[in-house]
């Protein structure tokens, strides 16, 4: 392989374990809002698991996918969260 084939490889692994935590971070952030408030356990709960399946499909995404991705998980949870809290 060649040099330039290790550090795609390299980039795209770092970029994978940088979407995964991002993933994470949002995976803990809706759990925490159903231990504190289980008014919207339905619809946070949905949104949990749906979180979950994109994370657990994060390995067939380009590297330039990965990073949008990244970029976009905590923003659209938190965008849901305050959907959420203007619905009471």
């Amino acid at each position: 392989m060649s040099m330039s084939g290790v550090s795609v490889a390299s980039s795209q692994s770092l970029q994978l374990e940088a979407t995964q935590e991002a993933y994470d971070r949002a995976i803990v952030t809706l759990n925490l809002v159903l231990i504190e408030d289980t008014t919207y356990e339905n619809a946070v709960r949905t949104k949990l698991f749906e979180i979950m399946d994109e994370r657990n499909e994060l390995g067939n995404y380009s590297t330039s996918d990965l990073h949008a991705m990244a970029k976009d998980i905590e923003g659209n949870v938190d965008q849901f969260l305050s959907e959420l809290g203007a619905q009471n």
